[in-house]
């Protein structure tokens, strides 16, 4: 058989639509919509194609193309001189590394997805921004998952940070019997670290020239960091820190307009990162895990009646015309448990942790008075235990279909 130089190999397929898809396998390109504007005739022989199971080959014919039909199968494209790649096929150099396999820890609550997703990018290091309400478990979690991973934490309040230079590249110190020396961060010597997790906490709190250090580590392609200090008194390439393989940079955000003292953060800086978002946790699993940490010292019911106050009070805030603006973290209701624990009543440990959250500027239309009411509707009511007695109910009957 001749050898025909082809210019395109066209596998075509129909979607669940019924319309015509195809990619040229030869140059690993897809053809577009438009593409089948301006071929009609073309669209037509892939449909031939598609219903004959054969590849269409498109070659060389003097000044036109010329069309071959091939059988799909790979003798066919031997034959005919031809070495496609299947694209299909997963690269044989996978990480052996199946973070599929290590389980959730039993004290946190994130979702199977989400899990995977937090230890797949550490695996490979990737960089992470944790956003969600404050007290949702964004810390807790890249520790829980760096320790499932057996990976060491560094961790970098940078919320905290007042110099930015000295806390991410070091100073220049003075001594009267060695001269002037650069004294590294342990910032610098953490991204020197191999596989090692860098938690940046607070970033949304950061001074924006925390944010301009941080651009070349945290790009993927440069990951590099200037020590400008170093430079100017030494010229050797140790100014420039390139960041060890696998080095996974975790950052912890707090977006939105109730927290004040956050800065929106650099669209450049932002696009460094992928984004996932910590949930709220249901009202199930709010009670697992009030469940656990009192391991059975507060009475069942105190714990219910507590999960529906909160449950009402996030009810509230994410209502089209909320009456409050701000919500109960799980790190306040785990606060309430420990009060319980140390004999404190529900109302008592809800008066010294929850209202103190909520203004009361507005009399009996305040954000505080509306909270009083919703406790008090769990708390002493008729028509609030039997709301509670339904929640009850509710939660034993989702308990009972988890097979607990």
């Amino acid at each position: 058989m001749a050898t025909r130089e082809y210019t395109q190999i066209i596998e075509g397929k129909y979607d669940n639509k019924g319309t015509i898809k195809a990619m040229d396998i030869l140059n690993n390109i897809p053809l577009t919509v438009e593409y089948f504007k301006t071929r009609p005739d073309v669209q037509q022989r892939i449909e031939k194609s598609i219903n004959s199971d054969e590849y269409l080959a498109v070659y060389k014919r003097g000044t036109r193309s010329g069309f071959e039909y091939i059988p799909r199968d790979k003798e066919a494209l031997t034959v005919r001189g031809l070495d496609i790649k299947d694209m299909s096929k997963k690269p044989s150099n996978i990480d052996s590394t199946s973070w599929s396999t290590v389980d959730k820890p039993n004290d946190f609550f994130i979702s199977d997805l989400k899990w995977k997703y937090l230890l797949r990018n550490i695996v490979r290091g990737k960089n992470i921004m944790m956003t969600g309400p404050s007290g949702c478990g964004k810390t807790d979690v890249t520790f829980k998952a760096a320790k499932s991973l057996d990976r060491e934490v560094m961790y970098f309040n940078l919320g905290a940070t007042q110099d930015p230079r000295s806390t991410l590249i070091g100073n220049t110190h003075y001594s009267k019997n060695t001269g002037t020396y650069f004294n590294e961060s342990l910032f610098v010597s953490a991204i020197q670290k191999p596989n090692t997790v860098i938690l940046l906490d607070e970033l949304s709190r950061a001074h924006p020239e925390a944010w301009n250090i941080l651009m070349t580590v945290l790009d993927p392609i440069q990951r590099y960091l200037r020590l400008d200090e170093k430079e100017s008194w030494d010229s050797s390439d140790s100014t420039t820190i390139k960041v060890a393989e696998g080095v996974s940079f975790i950052a912890t955000a707090n977006i939105g307009s109730e927290y004040t003292a956050t800065r929106v953060i650099d669209r450049a800086l932002l696009d460094r990162f992928t984004i996932l978002e910590m949930d709220t946790l249901s009202y199930e699993d709010e009670y697992k895990l009030l469940s656990d940490k009192c391991n059975g010292s507060v009475d069942q019911n105190v714990l219910l009646q507590l999960c529906d106050i909160i449950k009402d009070i996030r009810k509230e805030v994410k209502s089209d015309m909320p009456r409050i603006n701000t919500t109960i973290s799980t790190r306040a209701t785990l606060e309430i448990v420990e009060l319980l624990n140390d004999d404190f009543t529900l109302e008592q440990a809800i008066e010294v942790l929850v209202y103190p959250l909520f203004s009361d500027e507005g009399g009996n239309d305040s954000e505080r008075t509306y909270v009083k009411q919703v406790v008090q509707k769990y708390l002493t009511n008729d028509s609030g235990r039997r709301v509670h007695e339904a929640s009850v109910k509710g939660l034993k009957d989702t308990l009972k279909d988890l097979g607990e």
